[in-house]
C-alpha cells in the first residue's frame, strides 16, 4: 500500500492512495461488501481478508480466531481499540480508536486528531470508522482524515434515515425528496435503494470536499456544515482553541479569498496567525509617530475602496504623510497596518456587515488597540473610525476623535486634515518619501521572516511605486515586493543574507538545485517555515536556491515524495 499527498489545504488532503496497483483518490469510502449490503460497483471496498481482492482494503480476522494471521491485511482487531489486538502494524492506516467513546466526548476527539497529526505518522493515510455520515464528511476530512467506512451509512439505512449533505432525517417523515437522483425520483426510497442513495449522498459528498481543499476553501464549506450538531461545533472549536499550533502548522501563509461568515471563523489558523505575528513581530515605521486608526472596507485591498481614498488624500492634503500610521481596525483580523493590506488574509477575506460588533470581536479589537498604543510609543493617536468608535476610544487614554462616528463625511475629512497639519507643522519636511517607503518595506520584512528578516532592508534603499518595489543594497537587488502577492519575494542574494541569520533555511544534501526541490533531498528545515513562504535551500551555509514552500516543516522533514520548494532563482 502507498499514499501520495497531491494538494493541501491545511490537515485536510487530497492523496492517491495506492493499493495492488489501484489507485483511488481520497478522502473517500471503503464500502463495506456483504452479501446483504452489496457495496457500488466502483470505488474502494472494504472486505474480509478471505474474500477480499485486488485493490480492496483487506480487513484481519478477529485475534481470537483459529485462522493464521494475515499480515497482508490493512485493517486489523486493533482498528476498534480491542485491548486484546496485536499491535498495529507499520505501513498501514493510522487509527481513530475508541470511535464510540470519541463521539461521545469532544474534547477527546480533538486530542485524538492533534495527536495523529503531530507525530511521525503524519503522512500515513488516516482512516476514521463508523461515523462519516453524510454531513459530517467535510468536518473530518478537515481533520485530516483520508478514508472512512461504509458502515454509518448502513446502521442510518437500517434505521430508516435519509441522508443529505445538511442532516440526517427520518424517512417516513420527508414529503418531498432533496435529492434528484433516480432512486428519489419517485419519493423517498426505502430498503435496498435507501442504502444506495444514501451511499450515492456521501460519495456526491465526497466530491465537493475535495473540490474545496483542492481550492484551499475546506474551512468555509465546513463552517456552513458543522451547523448539523453540536458534536461537530464542539470539535471544531476546541480544535481552533486548544490546538491552533497543529492547524497553525499547516495552514498556508498565502491561501484563497475567504467568507469570514461565522463565529468559528474568528478563530481560524490564518486569523489567529495574524493576529499573534502582528503581536509577537510587528513593529512600526520608526517615522510614522501619529496613528490614525482607520475603518475597514468592504472593497479589498482598503486603498482601492472609495472610503479610504478619500482617507488617502485628507492625509496627503495635510502634508504629514510620512509621519502618519494608517491603521485599519477590523473583524476578524482586529488590527491591518496600511504597509501590510496586501499580505495575506488582509486583502483576501470579506464579511457579512451589519453595524453591530458581538462581545467576541468587540474585546478582540479593545486588546490589541490597547496592545497597539501600550506598545508601539506613538506621539498622537487619532481616531477616526465609525461603528467602532465608541468601543475604541475607551480603551484609548490620550485621542482626538475627528469622525464624530461619520469618517467619510466632508466635515470630519476636513478636520482630520487640519488636525494634521497643525499637529505635525515641521515635523514632516524632516522625513522623505523614500525613508518612508523604507520603513515601510521593513516593516513587511520583519512581519514575513520575523526580527532576523531586517537584514535585508539595513542600509539598501526601495525602487519602483508601491507596491511593486525593488529592495536594493548598492546595486544587487534583494527582493521585491508585488502588489499580487503582498509578500517579499527574496533573490539568491537576499537569500544569502537571509541564510546569514539562519532564518528560513531548508537544508539540502550536497547537490545542484535543477527545477524545485522534492523532499527526498531535504535534510532538515527551519521551524517557522509554513506553505507558500519564501525559503532559502542550502547546504550547510552555501545558498544553492530560494523558492517558495509547498511544505511544512514537520512535513518537509518526514516526506520522501513530493515538492518540498517551488525554486525561482538557483545556483548555477
Amino acid at each position: 500500500m502507498k499514499f501520495e499527498v497531491l494538494c493541501r489545504d491545511g490537515l485536510a488532503r487530497v492523496g492517491a492512495l495506492e493499493i495492488d496497483g489501484v489507485v483511488h483518490r481520497t478522502p473517500t469510502i471503503a464500502f463495506v461488501d456483504t452479501c446483504k449490503h452489496p457495496a457500488p460497483p466502483k470505488g474502494l471496498k472494504l472486505r474480509r481478508s478471505s474474500l477480499a481482492k485486488e485493490g480492496d482494503v483487506r480487513v484481519a480476522p478477529s485475534g481470537f480466531s483459529r485462522s493464521d494471521r494475515d499480515e497482508s491485511c490493512h485493517v486489523g482487531p486493533w482498528f476498534r481499540g480491542s485491548p486484546f489486538a496485536d499491535k498495529q502494524p507499520d505501513g498501514c492506516f493510522v487509527v481513530l480508536d475508541d470511535v464510540g467513546g470519541r463521539m461521545l466526548d469532544s474534547r477527546a476527539f480533538a486530542d485524538a486528531v492533534d495527536g495523529i497529526k503531530s507525530g511521525s505518522d503524519l503522512l500515513a493515510p488516516a482512516y476514521c470508522s463508523s461515523t462519516a455520515l453524510v454531513h459530517r464528511l467535510a468536518f473530518l476530512a478537515y481533520c485530516g482524515f483520508d478514508l472512512f467506512d461504509s458502515i454509518p451509512l448502513i446502521m442510518a439505512s437500517e434505521n430508516g434515515l435519509y441522508l443529505t449533505s445538511s442532516s440526517a432525517l427520518p424517512a417516513d417523515g420527508v414529503d418531498e425528496p432533496p435529492c434528484s437522483c433516480q432512486l428519489c425520483e419517485d419519493g423517498v426510497p426505502s430498503g435496498e435503494d435507501l442504502l444506495r442513495h444514501n451511499m450515492a449522498a456521501a460519495e456526491a459528498e465526497l466530491r465537493l470536499v475535495r473540490h474545496y481543499i483542492a481550492q484551499g476553501r475546506l474551512r468555509e464549506l465546513v463552517e456552513s456544515r458543522i451547523r448539523a450538531e453540536p458534536w461537530q461545533i464542539q470539535g471544531i472549536r476546541l480544535l481552533d482553541l486548544e490546538h491552533h499550533r497543529v492547524q497553525e502548522m499547516h495552514a498556508p501563509v498565502k491561501g484563497t479569498p475567504f467568507v469570514a461568515g461565522s463565529k468559528e471563523s474568528l478563530h481560524r489558523p490564518d486569523v489567529l496567525r495574524w493576529r499573534s505575528r502582528i503581536m509577537e513581530r510587528y513593529r512600526r515605521p520608526e517615522s510614522a509617530s501619529t496613528l490614525l486608526l482607520l475603518p475597514c472596507s468592504a472593497r479589498k485591498p482598503y486603498s482601492l475602496s472609495a472610503s479610504h481614498r478619500r482617507f488617502r488624500k485628507a492625509v496627503h492634503a495635510s502634508g504629514a504623510a510620512n509621519l502618519v500610521h494608517e491603521m485599519i481596525v477590523t473583524s476578524p483580523l482586529g488590527l491591518v497596518p496600511r504597509e501590510l493590506e496586501l499580505f495575506y488574509p488582509a486583502k483576501d477575506y470579506d464579511i457579512p456587515v451589519t453595524g453591530h460588533w458581538d462581545r467576541d470581536e468587540g474585546k478582540m479589537v479593545e486588546d490589541m488597540v490597547r496592545w497597539l498604543t501600550e506598545t508601539q510609543d506613538y506621539d498622537r493617536v487619532i481616531s477616526h473610525l465609525g461603528n467602532e468608535r465608541d468601543m475604541v476610544n475607551a480603551v484609548l487614554d490620550d485621542c482626538v476623535d475627528t469622525s464624530g462616528g461619520e469618517p467619510g463625511s466632508r466635515n470630519s475629512l476636513s478636520r482630520l486634515e487640519e488636525l494634521l497639519r497643525e499637529t505635525t507643522d515641521g515635523e514632516a519636511r524632516r522625513v522623505n518619501r523614500r525613508e518612508r517607503a523604507l520603513e515601510d518595506t521593513k516593516a513587511i520584512a520583519r512581519f514575513q521572516f520575523g526580527a532576523e528578516g531586517v537584514c535585508l532592508t539595513d542600509g539598501a534603499h526601495v525602487d519602483g511605486r508601491w507596491p511593486n518595489v525593488r529592495i536594493v543594497k548598492g546595486q544587487t537587488q534583494l527582493g521585491m515586493l508585488t502588489g499580487s502577492r503582498g509578500m517579499i519575494s527574496l533573490t539568491l542574494a537576499g537569500g544569502s543574507l537571509l541564510s546569514s541569520k539562519g532564518a528560513y533555511c531548508v537544508e539540502i544534501d550536497d547537490f545542484a538545485v535543477k527545477g524545485n526541490l522534492f523532499a527526498v533531498g531535504v535534510q532538515d528545515a527551519h521551524d517557522a517555515i509554513r506553505i507558500g513562504d519564501d525559503v532559502v535551500v542550502r547546504h550547510s551555509s552555501d545558498v544553492r536556491a530560494v523558492g517558495v514552500a509547498r511544505m511544512s516543516t514537520v512535513e518537509m522533514r518526514l516526506a520522501s515524495r513530493g515538492e518540498a520548494v517551488h525554486t525561482r532563482h538557483s545556483v548555477k
